[in-house]
């Protein structure tokens, strides 16, 4: 009798541990948990130990790219990118493939760089439909932060729900500076290139620096000491060139930083969102696309 409830209570045990088992092998919950807590080294960790242990469950192509996003967030930008190649390599016709093209165009986008974007989404061909508009929206905003303002206003604008007509116009209408100008300034009176782009401390270092070369190398000349004052001008000679390279570099800076305040703001108002940075979005990157 004692033999008989012994084998019925392992075979109620080993059925209660088949069932975890094929539980834990279904979904990577704790990776997960550890994800949405934005502990994301510990979760690529765990996901990978998933994927060890559960090769080929359907959830291993979501853990995979989660892995991606996990490096994307921590801002490990060339590991993410190879995972995110690697979802795409191993999982080349499934929903997480597309979502880790889309994501690549997103990391190139977030990292200040338009062109690599542009490029990588011309290069990108989507499988799925509903994944279509954050990609047109990638490449308008993409081109709006590359200043391509000329092949903006060839695309239809209406329908994206980025940046309108009027928008367009008043990137083009930016009170933006010459740095030709500032150079000008800079050097008839050193300083003033870095004054006119509103480098207040920049513009009065600058107007220091080069008087007191000039002024020290012509009073050391003046008392015959010509040989410091030749040292002392050819340092002013560098400063001077130095002072009018800083001018037009600070009209630069003025131009790009007043231009991405303005798409900051034109972004804000029309809602768009990177993947990446979207708590909504997270929850629709782990459902599976229609």
């Amino acid at each position: 009798m004692s033999l008989r409830l012994t084998l019925i209570l392992l075979s109620v045990l080993f059925l209660q541990f088949s069932q975890v088992s094929t539980a834990n092998g279904t979904t990577p919950g704790f990776a997960d948990s550890l994800f949405n807590e934005g502990d994301y080294f510990r979760a690529i960790t765990e996901y990978k130990r998933y994927l060890y242990t559960y090769p080929d469950t359907p959830a291993a192509a979501r853990a995979q790219l989660n892995i991606a996003r996990s490096y994307l967030q921590a801002e490990r930008w060339q590991d993410g990118e190879f995972a995110l190649q690697r979802v795409i390599d191993n999982y080349p016709n499934s929903d997480e493939a597309d979502i880790a093209r889309i994501l690549s165009i997103e990391s190139a986008f977030k990292q200040g760089k338009p062109t690599v974007a542009l490029q990588t989404n011309n290069a990108t061909t989507l499988t799925h439909l509903n994944l279509l508009d954050q990609q047109q929206r990638l490449r308008i905003w993409a081109l709006a932060y590359q200043g391509n303002y000329s092949k903006l206003s060839s695309l239809d604008l209406s329908g994206s729900g980025c940046l309108t007509q009027q928008d367009l116009q008043n990137l083009e209408q930016l009170p933006t500076k010459s740095p030709a100008l500032a150079g000008t300034l800079s050097a008839i009176l050193p300083g003033s290139g870095q004054l006119y782009a509103k480098r207040y401390r920049e513009a009065g270092l600058a107007l220091l620096l080069n008087a007191a070369f000039i002024a020290g190398g012509l009073q050391a000349i003046d008392t015959g000491n010509e040989v410091l004052g030749g040292i002392l001008l050819f340092f002013e000679a560098g400063w001077y060139g130095g002072n009018i390279y800083n001018a037009m570099n600070s009209v630069h800076k003025y131009n790009r930083t007043l231009q991405q305040s303005t798409l900051m703001e034109m972004r804000q108002r029309s809602h768009f969102s990177l993947l990446l940075d979207d708590d909504a979005a997270i929850l629709k990157l782990s459902a599976p696309l229609d």
